[in-house]
């Protein structure tokens, strides 16, 4: 369902925040704190956009009209979609922090994101295909899209797992900025 994969989105941005503040993404030699203020600012406003996002598609599981509900859903997925763009851009912009391993991670945390955006515009294509003879239809075939969402974003969570760096998690639990990503 929708619902899945909203959660599935916010539990990759959390994942994500989590290592940005343990790991992050760059450009050129930036200080660890400036790095982790820059992308929890980044982080942040994604992941408070998408369980806004989210909450808007709670009603789905009780529309009685699949058409409403498809369009919510490529509706959901579009912003996302936006949203993720925004995001992957003020990520690039970051810049490479100066800690060790620091181009790594700046380049994983972006890769991961890209690999975000191209999911979700995979999803969005999936989602124009989506029943809507019954709302029966819509809904199993929204929870596959879900499950399918869902498998995508733990292979990209995955490849951040492995992002650690002392230096910028003293920063981010410093930063204001970063105290309410994954928080709500």
């Amino acid at each position: 369902m929708k619902r899945t994969s909203a959660a599935i989105l916010l539990i990759l941005v959390i994942t994500a925040a989590v290592l940005a503040g343990c790991g992050g993404s760059g450009g050129s030699g930036v200080s660890a704190a400036a790095y982790v203020k820059s992308i929890c600012g980044a982080v942040g406003p994604f992941e408070k956009d998408v369980a806004s996002r989210s909450s808007a598609l709670s009603n789905l599981s009780t529309l009685s009209n699949a058409n409403q509900g498809k369009q919510a859903l490529q509706g959901f997925l579009s912003a996302v979609v936006s949203d993720t763009d925004k995001a992957v851009g003020k990520l690039k912009a970051a810049g490479t922090p100066n800690v060790s391993n620091g181009k790594q991670i700046a380049s994983t945390l972006v890769k991961a994101f890209n690999e975000l955006k191209t999911a979700l515009q995979g999803a969005q294509k999936q989602a124009d295909s989506l029943p809507t003879s019954s709302p029966t239809a819509f809904k199993t075939a929204a929870q596959a899209l879900g499950t399918s969402i869902q498998t995508s974003m733990t292979a990209i969570g995955s490849s951040l797992n492995n992002l650690k760096s002392p230096d910028l998690e003293k920063a981010a639990a410093k930063e204001p900025t970063c105290k309410s990503i994954g928080s709500g």
